[in-house]
């Protein structure tokens, strides 16, 4: 079992963690793929739960490592049509690669 914990968010948003997740080198270097599907499958039942989420998210694991995953649309601008497809991503990465 993986041990970590999703902190609190800064602002209430409706982001949704729907696109294509990406995730950087260092991440996949530094968290094994259970960790991170872990973290991920946390994220879907908190976004679902809450009807969206804030942007960013952090979780932090019992050792003190973190990892970010950051939305890159909101729900408003998916609808609004302006975007294509693609620009519908999420990225999981260590915050020292922001």
């Amino acid at each position: 079992m993986t041990n970590f914990t999703r902190k609190p968010q800064k602002t209430e948003e409706t982001y949704f963690f729907s696109g294509q997740m990406l995730i950087t080198q260092g991440a996949s270097q530094a968290f094994t793929q259970e960790e991170v599907m872990a973290v991920v499958a946390d994220l879907k039942a908190f976004v679902a739960a809450q009807n969206g989420a804030d942007y960013l998210q952090v979780y932090e694991f019992a050792d003190g490592r973190k990892l970010w995953i950051i939305d890159q649309l909101n729900k408003e601008m998916i609808e609004s049509g302006d975007f294509q497809p693609e620009d519908n991503h999420c990225t999981i990465l260590l915050p020292e690669e922001y």
